[in-house]
């Protein structure tokens, strides 16, 4: 498998499994798309041990008797899949010596799901191997965390992220423009090479550029509405920030604009409020600080 970064975690895995003491549960933690589903993949290869192209593209396609991958439906995992997987994890291996339970974006469990998981993890089957993915493992039960061993993804480095770019077919001039918005995520990179978000970063060009019309505060954009839009909108413009100041460029008010982001940002985790108003303060405080 072609995958980037992670050298070291990818070396402590490959460890493990060579000296035979791998553990029973993971928690692959870091930021969306930094390529932890595709390690814990190749690791679920090498516990399965599949070594012939058809089982290897089996556990790709989720269809690999030994191999079972758990995703949320409406951002949501429920206790009756987690029921399905606990169920299916009680069973004997069929082809093999193991069984890999998957479960993406586990903080997607709700309480009665993850109060059901840990009887999983704290009487798991000799033959098993839990691996749960996340991007927020805050919002994880203790009890859940306690109980995996944790691996923390840092983010891709932006020549990584550019190279998978290019490898996706993606032009090099264009893949450079975008590399610096994506935060060492290659995920948010392909989003924005291929289109989604383009309206969000647009914005944020814009309103960091002070050429956003006076009126767009009252523009309907349903983005608008959505706190993680509204989140993702801060990183864009922290992100121009920062590689401003690595020019060396003289901006004006830039520390005021650094803690007018770190403000709303804080408005909208800790106080939880209105992601619409709470966008339309920055872009009037925005525009202040010009």
């Amino acid at each position: 498998m072609n995958i980037k970064g992670h050298k070291r975690i990818r070396e402590q895995l490959t460890r493990s499994l060579e000296g035979g003491r791998t553990g029973h549960a993971y928690l692959f933690s870091g930021r969306e798309g930094v390529g932890k589903r595709l390690v814990a993949l190749e690791f679920s290869m090498a516990l399965l041990e599949t070594k012939e192209e058809r089982d290897i593209l089996r556990v790709f396609k989720g269809i690999h008797p030994d191999f079972r991958e758990v995703e949320p439906e409406r951002g949501l995992i429920s206790i009756e899949k987690i029921r399905e997987a606990q169920e299916w994890l009680s069973l004997a291996p069929m082809e093999g010596k193991r069984k890999v339970l998957l479960v993406n974006e586990a903080h997607t469990m709700n309480r009665e799901a993850a109060n059901a998981f840990l009887k999983s993890l704290e009487e798991p089957p000799p033959s098993s191997t839990i691996i749960l993915i996340t991007s927020r493992a805050s919002q994880l039960l203790p009890t859940i965390l306690s109980r995996c061993q944790i691996l923390r993804f840092a983010p891709l480095t932006d020549r990584e992220v550019k190279e998978i770019l290019v490898e996706k077919g993606i032009d090099p001039s264009q893949a450079e423009e975008i590399v610096p918005m994506a935060q060492g995520s290659a995920g948010k990179a392909l989003e924005l090479a291929l289109g989604k978000g383009k309206e969000l970063l647009d914005y944020a060009q814009e309103l960091y550029q002070g050429t956003l019309s006076p009126l767009s505060a009252t523009e309907y954009r349903p983005w608008k509405r959505e706190k993680e839009e509204v989140l993702k909108l801060l990183s864009f413009l922290r992100t121009m920030l920062k590689r401003d100041m690595e020019r060396g460029e003289e901006l004006p008010s830039i520390w005021e604009r650094h803690k007018l982001l770190a403000r709303v940002e804080e408005n909208l985790y800790q106080y939880n409020l209105n992601p619409q108003l709470t966008l339309e303060y920055l872009e009037l405080k925005w525009r202040t600080l010009g």
